[in-house]
């Protein structure tokens, strides 16, 4: 009985670990401490602590190519969307630019061409600071309605 009460106290130290006694990377524990480790279910506890940090890793590393991509695809639109405004921007510049050399070419000679003329250079000053649709948009009403004066004043003209 005697030896038993001498056990006690080193039995009861073994089971007294924690979690962090049972690293298996930890300093040399002892034999109790493994003992204990491995019939308390620590090492086990570990392993599967180790596991759920490497499942959480995947989960954020799925969810951190996801937001890659998301990315990468809204950069593709973005980039389409300003090739268009300059494809456009470019179209209505090359028309602003073909109506303006039709009316200084006209036979058309008088004040209101002059006005014309003005309010059409006004417009390309005003297409190379464009930078949106919506400007752009604005331009290409001003170009058509500069346009139908000039039809309006060409046939005027070819009338008299």
């Amino acid at each position: 009985m005697r030896k038993y009460i001498l056990l006690a106290p080193f039995l009861l130290a073994g089971c007294a670990t924690t979690p962090q006694d049972c690293d298996l990377h930890a300093q040399d524990p002892s034999f109790i401490t493994k003992l204990n480790c491995a019939t308390s279910g620590g090492y086990r506890q570990k392993v599967d602590e180790k596991e759920q940090q490497v499942l959480q890793s995947q989960r954020e590393n799925k969810l951190a190519k996801q937001d890659l991509a998301n990315t990468q695809s809204r950069e593709l639109a973005s980039s389409q969307q300003l090739e268009n405004e300059q494809a456009k921007l470019t179209a209505v510049r090359s028309d602003l630019a073909q109506t303006l050399n039709r009316l200084q070419s006209s036979k058309v000679q008088n004040k209101q061409r002059q006005q014309e003329i003005r309010k059409l250079q006004e417009l390309q000053q005003q297409s190379q600071k464009a930078n949106s649709d919506s400007e752009i948009a604005v331009i290409e009403k001003k170009i058509a309605d500069a346009k139908k004066r000039i039809q309006a004043l060409e046939q005027a003209n070819t009338l008299h």
